[in-house]
């Protein structure tokens, strides 16, 4: 790695995957969820991965085989009306701080089956890169959403969806 002048080197991390092998990415990219996922609370550091937009993947760091697929909340548009954790204290967010909503989406055989968790996002704090899962007890938003997806528009290829019965979310 060369350095060009006024850069300084960033420092480089391996995070192995069973889907995507060995990736190397910048240090500096990592996103950290001090209180882990729902069920996955082991896992805390995740690093992003651009797949078919709108979908991307955020992949664990510490579990080369876990990976989710997840989608901007933003994308959902005004509809989608979550309050951002302002305050909480594993992701020290503040006000007027830019923050990303991750939604996790599960992807089904049928692929018009695939669905979005709305009632669970991931807020991400983009100033420290620290996340948190926040469960909104809102009956309009579901586990389940359908996003109605065509074979076409699939996140994943066919070899990387979840087995028959095995749910991502």
């Amino acid at each position: 790695m060369t350095e060009e002048k006024g850069q300084t080197p960033q420092n480089m991390i391996t995070v192995p995957s069973t889907r995507f092998g060995d990736l190397v990415v910048p240090e500096d990219t990592l996103i950290k969820i001090p209180s882990g996922l729902i069920g996955f609370q082991k896992d805390q550091s995740f690093i992003m991965l651009e797949h078919k937009p709108p979908f991307s993947w955020l992949q664990s760091v510490e579990d080369p085989a876990l990976a989710f697929v997840v989608v901007d909340g933003f994308e959902f548009g005004e509809a989608y009306q979550v309050t951002p954790p302002v305050g909480d204290s594993d992701i020290d967010l503040q006000k007027d701080d830019e923050y990303a909503i991750l939604v996790i989406v599960t992807v089904r055989n049928e692929m018009k089956e695939t669905t979005a968790n709305l009632k669970a996002p991931v807020f991400v704090n983009l100033k420290n890169r620290l996340g948190v899962q926040v469960i909104f007890d809102n009956p309009a938003y579901s586990t389940r959403t359908p996003l109605g997806l065509t074979q076409e528009e699939a996140p994943v290829e066919e070899s990387q969806k979840a087995p028959e019965g095995e749910d991502q979310s």
